[in-house]
């Protein structure tokens, strides 16, 4: 081996101990943070009020966390809440707790379909993991926890909201287009449509939120950048604009939306629907891949996937709530 070639190996060993060096205490932290993340949820879960329901389902045994706030004598609000990919009913019951306590909700958080009690997916078409391998069928689990629940306590048929997270949204738009004569309103955050949906059944009050910045589901559709979501992804995402405009022809908007903006948010509303079902649209110019209002809160279920997240301009749970509260069935 001549002289140069002699130092360019050892420059380039050199370079790669220099690179690994470096990169160590960036693993060591994201791994500290990752285990401190799961004792805060196990402690969160071990103070909450929210108990474990069992109940069989397409041949399935399937779960979900209940949580019973409602302290009044007459029929309570229930609001389904719908983990992201990868995620559990853990990670969601705290980001509702303290919204369920000031409103008197009984919140239910199902769990969905994984290889293990922490990758729990659901089936939302084109997305996600082993719940669209195996076709479970989560639009007909949801439909068995809002039956389930109603036979444990007096729930208000005219007051069932549905709200998800990432993989959970997309289900939740599921949910919304074959359940929507049960369903009061819906939320969706960081979630997507893959175009080919059928037609909603009635209109659905709906609420979308969405960061431009997301790169697990792209604000302007595609493949997800995020490998282990894109390897669980069978179908590219739509847009969030052709979610957004996919209800507003389902609900009969006759309306041009009305356009409001603030720092970090701007405002889409459309509300010249069939029966008051109305369009909300949070558009987040500096958003990522993440439940505003509780990425740097404790025992919130951040995850891996969680990124791109500034400073967040509204509250997701409380801005789901203020919408939900406006619509009953």
């Amino acid at each position: 081996m001549n002289r140069a070639r002699l130092f360019l190996t050892y420059g380039l060993i050199a370079a790669s101990l220099v690179g690994t060096v470096e990169a160590q205490p960036r693993l060591l932290e994201r791994l500290r943070e990752a285990r401190e993340a799961r004792a805060e949820r196990a402690e969160q879960a071990d103070n909450s009020r929210a108990v474990s329901k069992t109940l069989r389902v397409g041949g399935l045994d399937r779960s979900y966390l209940l949580l019973d706030e409602h302290r009044g004598n007459g029929p309570a609000p229930l609001v389904i809440v719908l983990h992201g990919g990868g995620g559990s009913p853990e990670t969601m019951i705290p980001r509702w707790e303290q919204q369920a306590q000031t409103a008197g909700l009984v919140v239910a958080a199902p769990k969905g379909i994984g290889r293990n009690d922490r990758m729990g997916t659901w089936n939302a078409s084109g997305c996600c993991g082993e719940a669209v391998s195996k076709g479970v069928d989560d639009v007909g689990f949801v439909a068995a926890v809002i039956d389930d629940v109603s036979k444990q306590m007096q729930i208000d048929r005219r007051r069932i909201y549905v709200a998800g997270f990432s993989n959970g949204g997309m289900l939740t738009h599921r949910v919304a287009i074959a359940l929507g004569d049960r369903i009061a309103a819906a939320a969706v955050v960081s979630g997507a449509l893959f175009g080919n949906e059928s037609t909603a059944r009635t209109p659905v009050p709906m609420l979308v939120i969405h960061g431009e910045q997301d790169p697990v589901v792209g604000f302007n559709g595609g493949m997800s950048q995020t490998g282990f979501v894109a390897k669980g992804q069978t179908i590219p995402f739509e847009p969030v604009r052709y979610a957004v405009n996919f209800w507003r022809r389902a609900n009969g908007c006759k309306d041009n939306p009305s356009v409001t903006q603030r720092p970090g948010v701007k405002m889409e509303s459309s509300v010249s629907c069939h029966g008051n079902a109305d369009i909300m649209f949070y558009d987040l110019p500096n958003g990522g891949h993440s439940w505003p209002g509780s990425s740097s809160g404790k025992g919130l279920g951040r995850s891996r996937s969680d990124s791109g997240a500034s400073a967040a301009p509204i509250d997701a749970t409380s801005t789901i709530w203020d919408f939900f509260e406006a619509h009953t069935r």
